[in-house]
């Protein structure tokens, strides 16, 4: 019998994104695809909601980016229902603080305007700025383009609550006090989250399994899905035989 995973997709993203990436993931896992991260002032309620699509079997939780940190929320409020949890290219404190890296807070709050000024073309530039330095970074860009184009964005309102969701989350807390198995998989080049938080995470959480994939931007899963793919049946593999 497969397992289930769950995927939650990153900020302004859906489910659209992910790909051959799901398709080869399908091979594996019974898939939910959630398709948009729901729009709400608190995490908890992004986690409640979520967790209400679901039925009532065991699953495992894959976030990327934003999604990661939902997927920390979901797993802290409802530990009997979730079985591990992977974390693609997520930061648990994604706007930098005095002793934390991240994203220096001007920067974003720059980018927030940015977006609340003309969303439709901050959102292909943030679907480049995802693509800095991969390997075929303009036919992976391209692809991506298409992907996003696939579906619907979010309304500009949910997109700015997102975003202010975003620059207050703070899961350190979460993360450290973590029971379930836990895996994160971050790119050396990453131009959002700083691929040392992966360390500071695993001295935070000492049970979290870190890996680093080279030249994989924010988009780990679309630039090395296959050892993405292979990192995800490992950890999941090994959850099964304990």
């Amino acid at each position: 019998m497969k397992e289930r995973l769950v995927l939650l997709p990153g900020w302004a993203m859906h489910s659209g994104v992910w790909g051959d990436f799901a398709t080869q993931l399908s091979e594996h896992f019974t898939l939910t695809l959630i398709d948009q991260l729901p729009s709400f002032e608190h995490l908890d309620a992004v986690a409640d909601s979520i967790v209400a699509l679901l039925d009532d079997e065991p699953f495992y939780l894959l976030g990327w980016s934003l999604g990661g940190n939902a997927a920390l929320n979901i797993a802290q409020r409802y530990p009997s229902r979730v079985k591990g949890v992977i974390l693609l290219a997520t930061n648990p404190c994604f706007v930098a603080k005095e002793t934390w890296a991240g994203m220096p807070l001007a920067m974003f709050r720059a980018f927030a305007q940015q977006v609340h000024l003309n969303a439709p073309a901050t959102l292909q530039s943030f679907l480049a700025v995802q693509c800095q330095g991969v390997d075929n970074g303009e036919a992976l860009l391209n692809t991506f383009k298409v992907h996003f184009a696939s579906k619907d964005v979010l309304p500009l309102t949910d997109l700015m609550q997102n975003l202010a969701l975003l620059e207050k989350v703070d899961l350190r807390d979460t993360l450290a006090h973590l029971t379930c198995p836990i895996t994160a998989i971050f790119s050396d080049n990453d131009a959002l989250v700083p691929v040392n938080i992966g360390q500071a995470m695993q001295e935070l959480q000492p049970n979290l399994q870190l890996h680093i994939v080279e030249k994989a931007g924010h988009i780990p899963f679309m630039a090395k899905t296959a050892v993405c793919v292979n990192i995800i049946c490992a950890f999941i593999d090994g959850i099964r035989e304990n």
